[in-house]
């Protein structure tokens, strides 16, 4: 749908709706000053407070009572670009090592251990420039939390025992990304690189690269050098009080070393100048078509305050009519493309555009970058304009005046990255700010972005290439471009239809909060109600008075089964949803610019719409998506672009990683709704714009809607939305059942898959009896008790593979324990003999256990289900999973932890010994035999006993039941 119908849509839906009250006009009242030393938005109820120790570290402190979790971050200012030149990977290495015990802390699984078991997570990365640890936590468990994470920093253990088993554990990191495009891609880009500069070197390492003979030594030195308090940046975010924050930081991280800070400096060129422009063709694993330009130009972080680089890429990468991707997708030519500079970054860095192309754009690559350079053209020939610089400030500051509530652990891990760019007053603003209009620095942005200055890549099927990078083994070629085609590029002709973006009408003008309509109890808080029920719909209705944000969230159900009947039917479905999303590409981007939002799914049960945003927007995005749902007109030429491209992701399904594709395999065996890729391709080739027509048709006609309206608005409101919706959208439909899942039989199956990657995998899911609460929270504990020590035992202890994993996996409220190895060097057959030696010493270890550690993690486990919702977002998806889920109470997540608290130490062991261990057992595995591993896995394979072969999804044996597990439903 183009801009012109869209604003002709606008004009009568704000005329319509005017004179039904939907603006608001009320004030949201007065707030109290806050007493935090950094900027904060008018509605920040959480308190701020930077400083910096005497040993040199900065500090930022969130006091947030409200939080039942706690969460901190550590950022240091080096990553793989610090490494040594002959220890490529080192920083990452070292990354690993810090987990494996410290001085004050010695065992190897201890940090981890302590930290699940108090309801929390723990992660890490290393990039160019920086290296990043975080947790969370209960909250309650902060300081003692806080003592562990400090001795990373201070006095790591570096057991020369584990610094083998843990280059390996990095190998098998390394191993599990080698068949991915993103990573092979860079491996060209690395070698492309100049080579003084640290980018020319693998970053991630592996067992090649670190090969020191005094590896510990290196180990140490280069940590003594860089894990210095000068050269670090610390967030901490718990319920406690400010003061109580500070005096822990001070306590726990006074004792990192206060040594000068080293003296890093990247200004070595990406590419040597002399290279330029230059092509360079990479041969993909997966059918890919893409068109990449990326220009060098100075680093970032020295222009934050006018972030010229942001203009730029808003008017290259806007998906508006006129815009460049516009023109391309009339053309036939393009699928996708994004332009920006990346990150922020003190280092020289690079402006890249990245354009994904279908068939035809391909052949007419060169003529892409002959638009590009048009395009580019224009907006300097238009001159730098300062409407357009001031819409997106507009935009930023109501985005922080605005902004959600997030978890702990993302705001510290934020703020912690921040602290390495923006002044202390701006580490929560600083993202957001536009402060100076500066068209000297956006003119001198857009005269990097020639021909003469280009780096040109692009990745294709039947690419001709004449050699493979180093590490990832990726084909490619690189070659001068041809003179005749940089100077065209030069000189570009003008596009007949290139144009400027106008002014964003998504933009809100209106952010008063609507008085409530009922009077706030201090003793429960509001749920949603049913406004309107009848036998084609049901309005469920709450006003927000938990955050009093201008924002509105919309759940909308179109529930059917339709979809679910056959693999043509479902493929029908998506795809006509595709057009309409390709269709409504322009005015998604315009609302999503402006703060407001979409997305169309097909569900289990139907068809589901959500639409977030600002209140006096998001009705006219409404009207326009369900106008579009109901009424889209098939472009032949759009209609053959996204069947291709969906038949192309099918294709491209064999190049997932490798654990997608294995919890895709088990889906297909435990529900009924499943379709294999086969079944999808044969499906999707079919396809014709009568046959989406006919479908979409008779999806609606058997369609029942459900409908939530949370936030923001009044009742009244809320059924003028629903009645529109209804005017549009006839429902003659009834509720559609739930999908069937394959409930296994007190038995242990088995079912080998064929994917083309050299590791190997095992998935084992242990499936419970029934969807009752009790049973939901049974393999919940099961899975919060055993994660640690199963990451442990099988990845760090026996170094099997990186990706080791002991998780809860419900399928529509059946509870499941999933296990899951990949590995590099060790048969699927032999992991899973490991894997059966630790579940039989995990009884031992539940046997030795006492009350105290068990409760720890009961209290953590009940910590993340009753945690508050941080924003109107999520609150407002705990209420849709209810009303799907069935409970009209809205407390499935108190009601679980409610049963955990009942489950006794005894009787959780009895659980174990019966459910896992013995004859009660319902167990589905899955083994990846990895290329070159057949051989050990028919040895090993011998020694597995017990295990029901199977041989393709759905074809279990006669006693197997298919059931709909419902809401605390304890005969399903």
């Amino acid at each position: 749908m183009k801009r012109g119908v869209i604003l002709a849509l606008a004009v009568t839906v704000t005329v319509v709706l005017a004179g039904t009250g939907i603006f608001w006009i009320q004030s949201p009242g007065s707030v109290e000053s806050n007493p935090s030393n950094i900027d904060v938005s008018a509605s920040e109820a959480r308190i701020f407070k930077t400083l910096t120790l005497n040993n040199g570290l900065s500090v930022v402190l969130v006091s947030d009572p409200s939080s039942d979790k706690a969460a901190a971050a550590l950022n240091v200012f080096s990553g793989s670009w610090a490494n040594p030149s002959d220890i490529p990977g080192l920083a990452h290495f070292l990354e690993h090592m810090l987990f494996l015990g410290t001085e004050k802390f010695p065992e190897v699984d201890g940090y981890q251990t302590f930290i699940e078991q108090n309801g929390g997570s723990d992660n890490a990365y290393t990039s160019n420039t920086n290296t990043l640890y975080h947790f969370d936590i209960n909250g309650l468990q902060l300081e003692p939390a806080l003592d562990r994470f400090a001795q990373f920093f201070i006095a790591p253990l570096f057991d020369a025992g584990f610094t083998e088993r843990e280059r390996n554990a990095v190998n098998s990191e390394f191993t599990a990304s080698l068949q991915n495009d993103e990573r092979r891609i860079e491996d060209v880009m690395r070698e492309l690189t100049d080579a003084g500069h640290p980018a020319s070197r693998l970053a991630i390492g592996n067992l090649s690269t670190l090969t020191s003979p005094e590896m510990t030594t290196r180990l140490r030195t280069f940590y003594r050098q860089h894990y210095v308090a000068a050269n670090m940046a610390l967030a901490i975010y718990g319920p406690q009080d400010i003061n109580t924050l500070e005096s822990w930081a001070i306590d726990y991280f006074a004792g990192v070393r206060a040594q000068q800070a080293p003296k890093l400096n990247y200004d070595v060129p990406l590419f040597d100048p002399v290279q330029l422009p230059l092509l360079v063709t990479i041969e993909p694993r997966r059918e890919m078509r893409r068109l990449e330009l990326r220009f060098p130009i100075p680093g970032t972080a020295g222009q934050l305050a006018s972030k010229p680089n942001q203009y730029v890429g808003h008017l290259l990468g806007h998906e508006s009519t006129g815009s460049l991707l516009s023109v391309l997708k009339a053309k036939g030519w393009a699928e996708n493309l994004s332009a920006s500079s990346g990150g922020i970054t003190h280092a020289n860095t690079t402006f890249d555009v990245q354009i994904d192309l279908t068939p035809d754009g391909l052949a007419n690559w060169q003529a892409v970058t002959e638009l590009l350079f048009s395009h580019i053209e224009l907006i300097r020939q238009a001159g730098i304009q300062e409407w357009i610089f001031d819409e997106q400030k507009n935009i930023n500051e109501l985005a922080f005046q605005f902004a959600e509530k997030v978890g702990p652990s993302s705001t510290a891990v934020a703020l912690a990255e921040n602290q390495h760019y923006y002044p202390a007053a701006q580490v929560l603003s600083g993202p957001y700010r536009l402060a100076d209009f500066t068209p000297a620095a956006i003119e001198q942005v857009l005269s990097a972005l020639i021909p003469d200055n280009a780096l040109v890549i692009l990745v294709r099927p039947d690419a001709k290439t004449l050699v493979k990078s180093q590490y990832y083994q990726t084909p490619y070629r690189s070659e001068q471009l041809a003179g005749a085609t940089v100077a065209r590029w030069r000189t570009p002709n003008q596009a007949p239809g290139l144009a400027l973006p106008n002014a964003n009408p998504f933009v809100p003008t209106q952010f008063n909060v609507q008085p409530a309509q009922k009077v706030a109890s201090a003793l429960y808080r509001s749920t949603p109600q049913i406004l309107l029920q009848d036998s084609g719909k049901t309005l469920w209705f709450e006003q927000d008075d938990a955050f009093y944000t201008p924002k509105v969230d919309i759940h909308l159900l179109l529930e059917t089964n339709y979809a679910n009947v056959s693999a043509s039917q479902a493929m029908a479905t998506a795809l006509y949803l595709d057009l309409v999303n390709d269709a409504l590409n322009e005015v998604r981007y315009e609302a999503g610019l402006a703060g407001s939002g979409y997305g169309i799914a097909l569900v289990d049960n139907g068809i589901q719409v959500r639409l977030y945003g600002y209140q006096d927007k998001l009705h006219l995005l409404l009207d326009t998506l369900i106008l579009e749902l109901t009424e889209h007109r098939i472009s032949p030429e759009r209609f053959a672009i996204k069947k291709e491209e969906t038949l192309r992701a099918l294709r491209n399904r064999s190049e997932d990683p490798v654990i997608s594709q294995m919890i895709r395999q088990l889906n297909e065996w435990l529900t009924a709704n499943s379709f294999s890729v086969a079944e999808q391709s044969a499906a999707a080739q079919t396809l014709t714009p009568d046959s989406l027509l006919i479908a979409r048709n008779e999806w609606l006609a058997s369609s029942r809607l459900e409908l939530l309206v949370h936030g923001n608005i009044l009742a009244d409101q809320a059924k003028v939305l629903a009645q529109r919706i209804d005017r549009i959208i006839p429902q003659g439909g009834t509720q559609a059942a739930g999908r069937a899942i394959a409930k296994l039989p007190a038995r242990d199956f088995l079912a080998r898959v064929n994917i083309d990657h050299a590791d190997s995998a095992m998935l084992e899911l242990y499936q419970g009896d029934n969807s009752s609460l009790r049973e939901r929270a049974l393999y919940a504990l099961l899975a919060e008790t055993m994660s640690a020590p199963y990451f442990a035992d099988l990845r760090t202890r026996e170094q099997l593979g990186y990706i080791v994993l002991a998780r809860a996996y419900p399928i529509d409220g059946l509870p499941a324990l999933l296990l899951y190895v990949q590995s590099p060097s060790t048969d699927a057959a032999m992991v899973q003999l490991y894997s059966n030696r630790f579940l039989s010493r995990f009884a031992q270890q539940l046997a030795n256990m006492n009350e105290l550690s068990f409760e720890a993690y009961k209290r953590g486990l009940m910590t993340g289900l009753t945690e508050p919702d941080k924003n109107l977002f999520a609150l407002s998806s705990r209420y849709w999973q209810n009303i799907q889920d069935g409970n009209h109470n809205f407390n499935t997540r108190a009601r679980i932890a409610a049963e955990v608290e009942k489950i006794s130490l005894e009787g959780f062991r009895r659980f174990y010994d019966i459910r896992i261990l013995g004859d009660a057992t319902r167990s589905l595995t899955l083994h990846q035999v990895g290329v070159n591993m057949a051989d050990d896995y028919t040895d090993h394979a011998q020694n597995i006993v017990g295990k029901y072969p199977l041989e393709q999804p759905k074809a279990w044996p006669d006693d197997i039941e298919w059931i709909t597990p419902t809401f605390n439903n304890i005969s399903d």
